[in-house]
This record gives C-alpha cells, structure tokens and sequence, in this order.
C-alpha cells in the first residue's frame, strides 16, 4: 500500500543525487529513475538530481567558468609551453561555438557548422578541461587518503575551492534550498564518484543539519565494510544501502513518519549518526518483477552528452550466469534468489512507458549481462503495441548467437547493438575465469551479427591471468582480422574487484594478491582508472607492465571499423585517384600552433584539430599558411597534403583556388598526424 505522505507538505521526502565523477554522460543512470519510480507510486515526494551532467549543463549556461579554470591550470611560465596554449585555445573554441553546444547537447536541435558528433565531442572536451587537475577528478591509493581528503576539503570554503567544486557546491546549495529534503540519498555505482559523493554529504551535513544522508549503489555494495569505518563516513552518513534500495527507502520514510520502528526497515547499514544500533536491518523482500518502470520526470533526459535522445531500462538484477571470476557484480548473483529477472511483459511495459513518455526511439539495456531470449520476447511484445524502437544490450558472445535465425530475429524486433567483453581466444583461458562461450563460436557469431546487420562492441581485456604470448598474438589476430566489423569501447586490465571470485579464492586462478590497503586500477587505460581493486600479480604470467605493453599494441594495431563516428577517415588506398587541393580553409576548431609555443613552426605548418585531438605537421617547402589562416600549396606534393587534411575533415577546399587534374599517380604520404597529450 503507498506510504502516508510526511506531515511537512512543504518539504521533499527525498533528493536523489548521482554524483560527479563519472563518464556514465550518455543517458541518465537507472538507479535514480527506478528509484524515484518506486517511491513516487508509494506517494511520496521525490526530486532526482543529476549533478554529473549537471556540471556540464552550468559550464554551457556559464561558458566562463572555462576561463576561470584554464588561467587556474597555467603553468606560470609565461605562456610558452605548448599546453598551455592548447587549453587556451580549446576555452576559445568552445567558447565560439557556446551557442551551438547549447543548442544540441541541451535541446537536442541542429549543431550548426560543427555537428552533432563533433558537438558533444567538444562539450565533453571542455568539461574534462575544466575539471582537470581538481579535487573532483583525484585518483587514491587507499580509502583512507581519500577520506582524510574529503575531510580536509569539505572544510575549505566553497568560494577558495577548484572552479568545478564551487560550481558543484553552489548547484548542491540550490537543491537543498528549493527543495529542503528529510533525506538524501546518494547513488555511488562508480569508484571516481566516491570522495565527490562523500564531499557532497559532508556538505549536505553543514547547510542541513537537519536531514538524513544514505550512501547506496555498486561501490557501497562493493566496499560496505570498508566504508563503515572511515572516520569521515561515520561523522557524516547515517546510514549505507548495500543492497536494492527501493524498500530500505520506502520503509525509511515511514520509519521517520512514525508509523513503523526502524528496526523494520530493510537493508540498512546504520552508522553511529543515526542513533539506530549498529547493525545491518533485516533482509529486503521486495522483488524486481514488482518493481515498475522508470520515472525520468525531473532529469534533463534530454540534454545528455549523446547525439541524439537515449534512454535505457533493466531487465534483471544481477546476472544470469555470474560466474566469471573476475566480475564482482555478477558473482554476488550466486547464491540462491540472488538474480531476479524481468517478466517479458513488465520489460515490454518498462520500453512502452519510456517510448511514450519521451520519444526516445533508441533504448538501451543496461544490464551487466541481458538473456537474450528474454529481451527477445520482450521487444517483440513492444512491436505488437504498436511502438518501433531500436536498442541495444550487453552479451557475452554466446551460443544462441551461432544461430544466424536468431541473431537475424533479434535485429528484427529492433537490436542494433550488442555490446560484449573479449578476453581473448584461448579457451584454456576462458575456462580458467568460468567464462561460459566458446571460442570457436566468436567467428560465426560475428559472422552472424554482421550479416543480420548488429554492431558489436567490444571491451577487451588484459592480464587474463597467466595468458602466453602465443595466445596473445591469437587474440590479436582475431581483432585485426575482424577490425572493420567491430567497435572498440574500452580496454583493460583485469582487477580484483571486492567481491569477486578472484579475491575469494586467489591461489585458484595463480594470483598472488596485495593484502595491504592499497587500491589498484586502470589509471593508463581507462577513466579515473576505471574498475578499482586489489593489486594482483600473476604467477607465471605476464607483469602489469608487460600486459599493458600488449593492451597499447592492440589499441596501436587493430583499426575498428565501428569505433566512432566521429573518427578521422581513413586514406584513400594506394591506387586510386585522389583530387588534390590547391587551398583548404581549416575550419574554426583547427588552429595553427603559434612559435612562441612550438619552435619548430619555423620549418613546418603545424595544426592542432582541437576537437578530434590530433595535430598535423606539413613542411612549410610545400604549404604555406596566409595571415588569414587560408593553406595554400606551394608545391605538387603540398596540393596531395591539403586534400589529405581535407579527407580527415580538417577544413574545406577553398573554391576560389581550384585544384589542378588529380595526377595518376599515387596521393603521396599523408600529413604527419599525431594525437595529443
């Protein structure tokens, strides 16, 4: 039965917060709709809050922030240094094009000049600039130098913090004003959102005494016990949600109405603040095909950092198979009636309520492993009412997929993307993690997909214990050999997560772990290092070093064909004809690096696309550059060097200087391109 609604009218029963900082900018994470969802059929007053897109939404409003931040990261060396200038000049495009940023990534209209690709590519530039080098962005060796650092900066003044952290602190006091919560819970799913999400209680705490904090999600789940004795928790959380946290929630509110004692509220941690004994409360009873769809009223669904409107549901909770050694998440699914599933229905009601409450015609489905066959059913359900979206799932490469029927019905109720974890091709390896596929499958299966026209996505991983050379080079082949059917989505070392199988049972799987405090992650490879855990080492096996090495030589190898849209086209082969250009415009993204910050302009015209973070060097024998910033060819060669920079889309052929016949010859080499730091 619903909840009675608390006897302050004027006050919100809770605030959801999904903290800073986190690459999950694409659609807005599901644990606050479904939350949000649940509390308000009970009738209560829920308001969620997204402040990792919204920092991101106050620098397009206040494009000055940029500024602020970048005279904040100078060097102090008078402004030679080549970075310093990059950033200056990133602040001055994004701040020249501020008008078509806000248009598409807040509204979603046309991006004008630059397009949607190149749009959102350059929003998330700027942010990253502006939070570069802060507090908001920190890596940690262990849990207790990030909460000293919580400590020490909550008690800084707002007004004498980072830009981005008095921009953070000012949206936080504008949440807590309009809308006074009894409770704030706090949604942490990623390790880099933790000293942020604690700094934002710790705040919580001095402008509303008065209001109940929680900290749940996948890094509570994760590091519960951990979490429980910092000295910084215990001074400022009340209470931890290590588990599902509709219920716990739910009975929370009625706890504080009175009407039930907290000793009946389900799944709670209570910490010494909340005056409750510290003890964890009874187990949570509600199930997730109880659950309904999610509410994304009062997110900006919108205006999220992707070319067009996504949105996405769940299907279960957990993961079906859950025995990969190295997936925590999927291992807590292990004992009994820990993984709950959808019903095909409640699914096709969650897609059908999302559709038409938003338009969305894209959903994702953000499980950690979706049944296939399910969601199947499920979307085939979606198209008999009458709705046609199109969606995406995270698989393993599995066996229904050798069934090109299937994969071929899958696109048919409107699959286009699968994304998948690769470990490689050595089937000793595989069934050493528990993996559950078959290697032999991958090539039909990608066969299959491909020829039903899904798009695959791969993470790939590294450190697969104690993998051989010889399977590497395996490995690899089958990427290279696959390159221009796949994506590539992220790659990384394997992590000992709290939880898994791995950390349980290290000696099992050859590992020899760090027992101290230290935390390890993928600082080289993945943001804020992505998956936090135990250092390992693997007896036998390559050193973290030497994975490393492997992963650069598959991200340095292998091509994908899919991997972005907003990826620099490839040369025009060897043979065939390619125009030249006898002047190219370089559009208003692409600057010319000045010689104060780059002595070798003397010699060469060197560009740098701020945008897609490359830099071209042509020799300045066979272009030159007019003070009006036009390139113009001084030679043959040099008219094959601008229609090269043309084809990656670096500016536009000038129509005021025609290009002579294209030769037969071959194009000639390419500019020299280089990604930037």
């Amino acid at each position: 039965m619903p909840s009675s609604q608390s006897a302050d009218p004027t006050r919100t029963d809770v605030l959801l917060i999904f903290p800073p900082q986190t690459e999950a900018r694409f659609f807005p994470y599901l644990s606050l709709p479904y939350l949000t969802g649940h509390l308000r059929r009970r009738g209560r007053r829920v308001h969620q809050a997204d402040l990792n897109i919204a920092v991101l939404h106050e620098l397009l409003r206040r494009p000055a922030l940029l500024d602020d931040a970048v005279r904040a990261q100078d060097t102090g060396d008078g402004g030679t240094a080549v970075g310093d200038w990059y950033r200056r000049e990133v602040a001055d495009v994004f701040a020249a094009h501020i008008g078509e940023l806000r248009a598409h990534v807040l509204h979603k209209e046309p991006a004008g000049e630059l397009g949607p690709d190149r749009a959102v590519r350059l929003a998330g530039l700027a942010l990253e600039l502006l939070v570069r080098d802060t507090f908001l962005v920190r890596t940690w060796e262990d849990l207790g130098q990030l909460d000293a650092a919580v400590r020490r900066a909550a008690d800084r003044p707002p007004t004498a913090s980072d830009v981005p952290v008095a921009s953070l602190h000012r949206l936080l006091a504008g949440l807590l004003g309009r809308h006074r919560p009894r409770v704030v819970g706090l949604s942490v799913a990623f390790f880099s959102q933790l000293a942020p999400a604690l700094l934002i209680a710790a705040w919580v705490r001095r402008l509303a005494p008065d209001t109940q904090i929680c900290l749940g999600g996948q890094q509570v789940m994760l590091r519960h016990d951990s979490l429980a004795k910092l000295p910084g928790v215990r001074e400022t959380v009340d209470a931890l949600c290590p588990t599902a946290g509709e219920q716990p929630l739910e009975r929370w509110l009625d706890a504080l109405d009175g009407t039930v004692p907290l000793t009946a509220v389900p799944g709670m941690t209570w910490l010494p603040r909340s005056g409750a004994e510290p003890r964890t409360g009874p187990p949570v009873t509600l199930l997730f095909r109880d659950l309904g769809p999610p509410d994304f009223t009062g997110l900006p669904f919108r205006s999220y950092l992707n070319d067009a409107l996504e949105l996405a549901i769940v299907s279960c909770v957990g993961c079906y198979w859950g025995r990969c050694a190295f997936c925590s998440y999927g291992n807590r699914s292990l004992p009994q009636g820990s993984y709950q599933q959808g019903t095909a229905t409640q699914i096709a009601d969650a897609v059908e309520t999302v559709v038409r409450v938003t338009g969305t015609r894209f959903v994702s489905v953000a499980d950690e492993n979706t049944n296939l066959r399910l969601i199947q059913r499920a979307m085939r359900a979606v198209r008999e009412r009458g709705i046609r979206v199109r969606f995406g799932v995270r698989s393993r490469l599995e066996g229904a997929l050798t069934d090109p029927e299937f994969c071929h019905d899958l696109a048919a109720v409107g699959c286009a993307m699968i994304a998948v974890g690769y470990e490689g091709t050595s089937q000793r390896l595989l069934d050493r993690v528990d993996r559950g596929v078959r290697a032999a499958d991958y090539q039909r299966i990608l066969d299959n997909l491909d020829a039903a026209g899904i798009t695959v996505r791969f993470t790939v991983m590294g450190q697969v214990l104690d993998e051989t050379p010889d399977e590497f080079e395996a490995s690899l082949r089958f990427l290279v050999d696959n390159e221009r059917r796949i994506g590539i989505d992220a790659l990384e070392l394997m992590v000992a997560e709290p939880g898994s199988k791995l950390v349980d049972s290290p000696e099992e799987y050859g590992l020899a772990l760090d027992s101290s405090e230290r935390l390890a992650g993928n600082p080289e490879l993945s943001y804020l290092a992505g998956r936090v855990g135990h250092p390992l080492s693997v007896r036998g096996g390559p050193t973290r070093s030497e994975a490393l090495d492997r992963l650069v030589r598959v991200f340095d190898t292998v091509k994908p064909g899919r991997a972005s849209s907003s990826a620099p086209s490839r040369p025009t082969p060897n043979g065939h004809r390619t125009p030249t250009v006898a002047a190219l415009r370089p559009h208003t993204w692409v600057r010319a690096v000045p010689a104060y910050a780059d002595e070798r302009t003397v010699d060469r015209v060197t560009l740098a696309d701020l945008v897609r973070e490359r830099f071209y060097a042509l020799p300045r024998t066979d272009v030159d550059q007019r003070a009006d910033g036009l390139l113009t060819a001084r030679t043959d060669r040099g008219r094959r060097l601008l229609a090269r920079l043309s084809d990656a889309a670096a500016g536009t052929p000038d129509p005021a200087h025609p290009a002579d016949p294209a030769p037969s010859a071959s194009a000639g080499p390419a500019p020299s391109a280089r990604s930037s730091s």
